[in-house]
């Protein structure tokens, strides 16, 4: 179960992580790697001045090996940044089945109403998890992205009719994921869709009606989130 809720959440969280302001000065570096340096310079600066962002979310994860499709999920997206990758985020699944997603710093928390159970675990502690650890690293700022990635430009494209520029994250170390693509959007300079590579699945993540700066109910949604009474809580 953890691995999959972490599927799920992964390149969105890296994708905002990368939105985050940082000093560090890059070298000089081949022609595809400048240009993916320009396209993230520019999205660090659109996230100076993102206060918050709601977004309609699209989700499928798909067996390459077997070409079977999982049930794609569909939803809505609240987000906050916050300093040094402590973000505030809050993903409601409507179907095909309910479920919520709630990250405050380190803690997450994920809801399943149909089972009455929430699972509380930390990405911290997830450093200690078979399924969790090598993906706690992209919960970071751009500087850590940089650090644990190679960030390559790999070619502009239109989504959707919308003009993008397609970024690729290899991994430095060994992890169960190949790599990350990344699709960012000309107009506002924000992911617009992710694929996150895996040997036999690649989980590909939509995010449309982005609503940059949109107020919401911060403390309802997010940081005071409980379940029902009845809800059964496991910690991991």
């Amino acid at each position: 179960m953890k691995k999959h809720v972490l599927s799920f959440l992964i390149c969105l969280i890296l994708a905002f992580s990368l939105m985050i302001d940082t000093k560090a000065t890059p070298s000089p570096m081949p022609i595809n790697r400048a240009e993916a340096e320009n396209v993230l310079g520019k999205m660090e600066n659109v996230g100076r001045t993102l206060s918050s962002l709601v977004a309609t979310l699209w989700q499928q994860k798909k067996n390459t090996q077997l070409g079977i499709d999982e049930p794609a999920e569909t939803g809505e997206l609240y987000y906050l940044p916050g300093k040094n990758g402590a973000i505030k985020l809050r993903i409601d699944i409507s179907a095909p089945t309910k479920k919520t997603v709630v990250i405050t710093g380190d803690e997450i928390k994920f809801y399943q109403p149909t089972i009455q159970q929430m699972l509380v675990t930390s990405i911290k502690g997830a450093k200690n998890s078979q399924s969790f650890g090598s993906f706690a690293i992209t919960f970071g700022s751009v500087s850590a992205i940089r650090t644990n990635y190679e960030v390559t430009f790999v070619k502009e494209e239109k989504i959707e009719g919308e003009q993008t520029s397609l970024l690729h994250l290899s991994p430095k170390q060994p992890t169960p994921y190949k790599g990350i693509d990344i699709w960012i959007s000309h107009n506002s300079w924000l992911p617009i869709q992710e694929k996150l590579l895996e040997t036999n699945d690649v989980t590909t993540i939509k995010l449309s009606n982005l609503k940059k700066n949109e107020s919401f109910n911060v403390k309802a949604l997010i940081e005071n989130f409980a379940p029902p009474k009845a809800t059964k809580i496991v910690k991991g």
